[in-house]
């Protein structure tokens, strides 16, 4: 109970604390699935790059690139591609791993615009509420031709109500989306070092006599028949 009435009374009449409700449960889900998808996706650089090096030491090409498919992180789908595409130069190899950094990191910060709008909507629809809140207390005013307490200290009252309701929702989505965006970019720039370490790595493989797969060369086109040009029957030599 609040005020003497009940959340459902609450909510039920202000439409402003309706769509809070229904940003703190967008909110909500969306932290969660954050948090889900950066579990699901942790990796230790330091940790995959030496065990790569040792495979690559003991077990060959082979046993490498089976074990980085086996690997369900963002890492792990570098290592296999880098492996796949070993025969390329370091310079198309940089080019190719910072590729697949700019896609992980893409999906690293899908969302994140959503909790921070959530953040940002939820103090401004508290404020929208204080503001209709005490329209209602002045129009209550008019309505009686007097100010006293009991007049308008239900408007106030639910002016406050929803200002704080619209902060409590917006701070800790505001702590949130700050928390996602900085792990984000962490995760982003461990990749970005990894794949440069991954490729030094690979090009020693390759220099100390590493068996890797044959380069399949490229089909050459077939030569085209050159058109035969027409006669020229207005000029003669």
């Amino acid at each position: 109970m609040i005020m003497g009435q009940s959340l459902f009374q609450i909510f039920a009449s202000s439409f402003v604390m309706v769509i809070l409700l229904a940003c703190s449960i967008a909110a909500l889900a969306l932290i969660i699935e954050r948090f889900w998808y950066f579990g699901r996706n942790r990796f230790s650089a330091h940790k995959d790059l030496a065990e790569l090096r040792r495979l690559l030491a003991t077990g060959g090409y082979g046993q490498a690139l089976e074990w980085s498919r086996t690997r369900k992180s963002p890492l792990g789908r570098m290592f296999a591609v880098a492996l796949d595409n070993i025969n390329l130069s370091a310079d198309e190899l940089s080019d190719l791993t910072y590729s697949l950094v700019l896609e992980e990191r893409v999906r690293y910060e899908r969302l994140l615009g959503g909790l921070g709008t959530l953040a940002n909507a939820a103090t401004l629809l508290g404020l929208l509420g204080t503001v209709t809140g005490l329209i209602g207390a002045f129009s209550n005013i008019a309505a009686t031709g007097s100010g006293g307490p009991a007049v308008v200290s239900k408007g106030i009252a639910e002016a406050l109500l929803t200002t704080a309701f619209g902060l409590l929702i917006g701070i800790p989505v505001l702590f949130f989306y700050n928390y996602f965006a900085k792990k984000a970019g962490d995760l982003a720039m461990a990749l970005e070092s990894a794949s440069d370490r991954l490729i030094v790595l690979l090009q020693r493989f390759k220099a100390q006599g590493g068996e890797v797969p044959a380069s399949p060369e490229a089909p050459r086109p077939a030569p085209r028949p050159q058109p035969v040009p027409a006669e020229d029957t207005t000029w003669k030599f």
